[in-house]
């Protein structure tokens, strides 16, 4: 998914002026999406839902766990149980299966994607960075559930195509507060 759950971060180099502003008829559109809308969401939840279980899953056993070091990165971006998080690192992430969730988040393109407690990487070793920007989307997940996350992750790509969803400006603040990213230049 383009920020799947929270959690994707798009390679957005160059950024460096940051991204439109989200209008007020926008935020409203997420906040209570119209029928179509809602119906389009509840259509896409369970294959949306189904592709994290499984990235999770797979990150989850295959992954190591965080260092001292990277579990104080956790807690200071406010993951409750730095613990549980495992990092895959692979060299790209695999696309979506669903061809209309891989339309709406091209995982491919990300550094990172964070499914829960699972985060997979394509960069060894990880910079700090993309590792708080990551480990902020698992506080994202913590504070809101797994269904929650994915439910506002997909309204939010719904309703704004192209343009930087709330849900990732949020980890990108967060994470921006432990290590300053090169790559959105704010």
């Amino acid at each position: 998914m383009r920020r799947l759950l929270a959690l994707i971060v798009l390679g957005l180099s160059g950024c460096t002026s940051g991204p439109p502003e989200i209008t007020a008829d926008q935020a409203a559109r997420i906040a209570a999406p119209d029928p179509a809308l809602a119906a389009q969401i509840a259509r896409l939840m369970p294959a949306l839902r189904a592709e994290e279980r499984a990235r999770d899953a797979r990150a989850l056993s295959e992954g190591r766990g965080l260092t001292p070091a990277e579990q104080e990165i956790a807690r200071r971006v406010g993951v409750q149980q730095p613990q549980k998080v495992r990092l895959l690192a692979l060299p790209r992430i695999p696309p979506m299966t669903d061809p209309e969730l891989a339309r709406l988040f091209p995982v491919e393109r990300a550094w990172g994607l964070t499914t829960g407690y699972g985060i997979t990487v394509t960069q060894q070793p990880v910079p700090d960075w993309l590792l708080a920007h990551e480990l902020a989307h698992v506080a994202q997940y913590e504070r809101l559930g797994a269904g929650p996350m994915l439910r506002r992750t997909l309204t939010e790509v719904l309703v704004l195509p192209g343009n930087l969803i709330p849900i990732e400006r949020e980890a990108i603040a967060r994470g921006n507060t432990v290590a300053t990213s090169p790559a959105y230049g704010y």
